[in-house]
């Protein structure tokens, strides 16, 4: 009955309030107007058969966002957790799938804990980003392990998408303090170059509340991070590239723990990688990477530890023309390792994997299938696959379907933790569907998708006294997702809008997903006139439940934030920007315990140099 109702609304809703949130012009008008995430290849926007919401360069600095997280909220079509104030610990959920269903990528390269399961996204600095894609489904066929909710792909600045040079300074509530300075240009014939610092620290507010009597200290929780971004490539000849790429942050994290003691958290994460791009002959192209992101925590407090994640990788990607259409041919390799101050029986997993996919276009019909094996050291053999098809059945409107199956390997915290763990586990596995309309009417772009997600041999605690983690329960998830983007009255007034209506159950308890809400959505709104700009934020959240058993005492109601943002370009050179947070000074909680930041502002003065 719930999939029915969905079903209904996506046809009938797939008008001017609803479009889908993706990059505009042709195929060929500007570097913004590919995707790479949905196929692994670049491809125009339009022409990816299953959708991708793009957060673009512009996005980022219209919003004057001070994170990821809080550009994901409002743009990206997920649900995010936050254990506190700005660069308090964080986590995403895309179409009601857990936190650790995600693949998050940087520049292509793998991110994230192997002990948690997820990437630190408070980890990410904004200011070095260019750009960020969504893609939400079960996508293992193509990125492996861990990709039943969807794929987080994160792009650093580059000469290419982003050339030009910039100096910002930043100064905003709890004593907020931020200087960035990026350069990306082709400083030579065939070379390009890109590279940022970044610095930001906070006072920060309190992170917990005083009901969470275990851990509330009344103390403000502080955050200071330092960060830097190199990417140089090269033309070694016209058909020969070659290129580095590195991404680091160092932050420091303060947070309330048991007993008084000021305790906090120190952690890297870091990103190294080279690739070679070759076109061996006019229909062959070629692409090697190999890579290492860490992901490093140390815990100061009365209960010290360390936590370290070692992710090495390497990516044979070859494109070839096939049965009239493109065949991409892969092998991959990857290997995680863990290590710290807690022993674990294994420490270490290694996944060669071989993946073969092809998209092509017949006439007015599009189709796109992709196969994977993984084969994990500790689970052996997993096959995933996907099949998507599209239908331009008109100028202006497309039809779409897409079947996936993904799996996710369990953690090493779920394997291995003394006391906890267990090593029995078996790979959670889904299958997910969805069917989609997408179009344009009266200069908007409009979308819809119907999904639902069946989760098998999902992993959570087996009620026991010791909770251990076990194979236990099933889950399904239905919805429907809406997306707008468009201009309001004249091209001066541009609007994206997301909203997203699901039912996040486990089939087992039919109680509703931890933390998950039936109903969000966001709303970012622009106007343009001369050289000012302003804006506005708004996101909505339904109700939720801290539990994984709807618990009265564990229910957080429904909120709503309003951000206000604007920009005013003094001199061709200088700009003043300006954002107030939670307007209302909302109370609102996404993790029980933990306190949500109320209103605060901050102004940032831009020197954007010419050459």
């Amino acid at each position: 009955m719930f999939l029915r109702t969905p079903v209904a609304l996506a046809v009938a809703l797939s008008a001017p309030l609803f479009a889908h949130a993706q990059t505009s012009g042709s195929a060929d008008a500007s570097t913004n107007d590919y995707v790479v995430t949905a196929s692994r290849m670049p491809e125009a926007a339009r022409q990816a058969v299953r959708p991708v919401t793009v957060i673009t360069a512009e996005d980022i600095r219209q919003a004057g966002a001070s994170s990821v997280i809080d550009l994901l909220r409002t743009l990206g079509g997920v649900e995010v957790v936050q254990n506190g104030g700005l660069g308090s610990a964080s986590s995403v959920f895309i179409r009601g799938a857990n936190s650790d269903h995600t693949v998050v990528l940087v520049d292509g390269v793998r991110i994230g804990s192997a002990t948690t399961g997820t990437a630190a996204f408070e980890a990410i600095p904004l200011a070095l980003i260019d750009r960020i894609e969504v893609l939400p489904g079960s996508s293992s066929s193509l990125y492996g392990s861990d990709a039943i909710g969807g794929v987080i792909q994160i792009f650093t600045k580059s000469a290419q998408r982003s050339p030009g040079a910039s100096v910002a300074l930043t100064s905003g509530s709890h004593d907020l303090r931020q200087a960035t300075a990026s350069y990306a240009a082709q400083v030579a014939e065939g070379t390009q170059l890109s590279l940022g610092l970044s610095y930001l620290s906070t006072d920060g507010i309190n992170a917990t509340v005083p009901s969470n009597a275990s851990y509330y200290t009344p103390d403000r929780d502080g955050f200071l991070q330092r960060s830097g971004q190199l990417k140089l490539t090269q033309q070694v000849t016209a058909d020969h590239e070659l290129g580095l790429q590195w991404l680091r942050s160092s932050d420091k994290t303060h947070y309330d723990a048991y007993g008084p003691e000021d305790a906090y958290a120190q952690s890297v994460t870091q990103t190294l990688g080279a690739h070679w791009n070759a076109q061996f002959t006019q229909a062959w192209r070629s692409e090697l990477s190999v890579a290492r992101s860490f992901d490093q925590y140390e815990d100061v407090s009365s209960y010290p530890s360390q936590f370290n994640t070692r992710q090495d990788q390497a990516s044979w990607l070859n494109r070839l023309p096939a049965f009239g259409g493109t065949a991409t041919v892969g092998l991959e390799w990857l290997k995680q390792a863990v290590d710290g101050s807690t022993a674990y029986d294994v420490d270490e997993r290694t996944t060669r994997s071989g993946m073969l996919g092809w998209k092509g276009q017949f006439g007015a019909h599009s189709l796109q299938a992709d196969v994977r094996e993984d084969r994990n050291s500790q689970f052996g053999h997993h096959t995933t696959g996907q099949l998507a098809w599209g239908w331009q059945f008109d100028t202006d409107w497309r039809l779409r379907a897409a079947w996936g199956s993904a799996f996710h390997a369990p953690t090493f915290n779920y394997l291995y933790y003394p006391g906890f763990g267990n090593p029995d586990l078996k790979p959670e596995k889904s299958d997910s569907y969805e069917l989609g309309l997408d179009g344009k009417l009266a200069g908007l772009e409009l979308g819809a998708t119907v999904f639902d997600n069946h989760i098998r041999d999902l992993i959570a605690a087996d009620g026991t006294t010791d909770w251990t983690p076990a194979n236990i329960n099933k889950a399904r998830i239905t919805g429907v997702s809406l997306k707008a983007g468009g201009a309001l009255i004249d091209r001066d007034t541009r609007f994206k809008l997301n909203l997203t209506w699901q039912d996040p159950k486990n089939d087992e308890t039919d109680q509703l997903l931890r933390r998950r809400a039936r109903l969000f959505g966001g709303l970012h709104l622009t106007h343009t006139a001369g050289p000012a700009q302003i804006g506005t934020d708004l996101s909505w959240v339904g109700r939720r439940f801290d539990s994984n058993d709807q618990a009265a005492g564990t229910a957080m109601g429904a909120y709503g934030l309003v951000a206000l943002f604007g920009s005013w370009t003094f001199t061709p050179e200088w700009r003043l920007e300006a954002r107030v947070n939670n307007l209302g000074d909302k109370r609102y909680t996404t993790a029980q315990g933990y306190n949500a930041p109320g209103r605060e502002g901050q102004v940032t003065l831009r020197w954007t140099p010419a050459f």
